[in-house]
């Protein structure tokens, strides 16, 4: 079953075979039938969101004390006010195809897609002393911290054994975060491991199919960007190396 959202989703032989050819029927037509009704509940909601925006929008221009009272229809799913990572968003459950999954599109200040349980944020790691500057990939099973270096305009040096901090299992309750636990190189040659180069997020934010962080590496024996992907729903996290 995937998760859609939008962010601010009988008689003798004859009748047997009578019956037989219309539960055949009933069951091909079913799940067309199932996608249409989920796209037009999602499109139902697109409409109430577009709407929200636009209120939202003008009381945030008409200053201090403005506000309005919206009333909103909701036919199915659930909808949450998240004061913490300052959105909006409905969750829609259904086994219809509606869209691929780990997909969205984005409409002005809307999100819609399918599987949008992956943030990617800024934040200390703290099991450390000091804090340690980091990004955070995180999803229903994994928070990833990757080490925060330099910037497109800064290079800074550092090892690629530098670069993942700690991974938390939170299935299992459990950190892994022995020092330099991963350590890539290329052609197994000890001159890709280290350089300079920076970090930086592909896409920062809540509720999206899936978080990458980007690191630039520009060793002695060729420069090359590491890509650490966390998707929705999975509990692990890729890795891929582009020359």
């Amino acid at each position: 079953m995937k998760r859609l959202g939008i962010a601010l989703i009988s008689g003798i032989i004859f009748l047997a075979l009578t019956i037989s050819a219309t539960i055949i029927v009933y069951e091909a037509g079913m799940p067309v039938i199932k996608k249409m009704q989920a796209a037009a509940t999602i499109e139902r909601m697109k409409d109430v969101f577009s709407e929200l925006d636009k209120v939202i929008r003008q009381v945030a221009t008409e200053g201090q004390g403005s506000k309005r009272t919206v009333y909103l229809s909701i036919d199915a799913g659930k909808f949450v006010v998240n004061g913490t990572q300052n959105n909006i968003y409905w969750t829609f459950d259904t086994d219809a195809f509606v869209m691929s999954p780990r997909t969205s599109q984005k409409f002005g200040n809307l999100r819609i897609g399918s599987n949008l349980d992956t943030m990617a944020i800024e934040e200390n790691y703290t099991l450390s002393y000091p804090p340690i500057e980091a990004y955070v990939l995180e999803n229903e099973h994994l928070k990833v911290y990757i080490r925060k270096i330099g910037s497109l305009s800064a290079f800074a040096d550092y090892s690629t054994s530098d670069l993942i901090l700690g991974i938390y299992q939170k299935d299992l309750n459990h950190w892994i975060n022995n020092t330099g636990f991963v350590d890539i190189l290329i052609d197994n040659d000890p001159g890709s491991e280290t350089g300079n180069g920076y970090t930086r997020l592909a896409e920062s934010g809540y509720n999206l199919p899936y978080g990458t962080v980007i690191a630039y590496m520009n060793s002695s024996y060729v420069p090359y960007t590491i890509n650490f992907t966390l998707e929705s729903g999975t509990d692990f996290m890729e890795i891929g190396a582009e020359l």
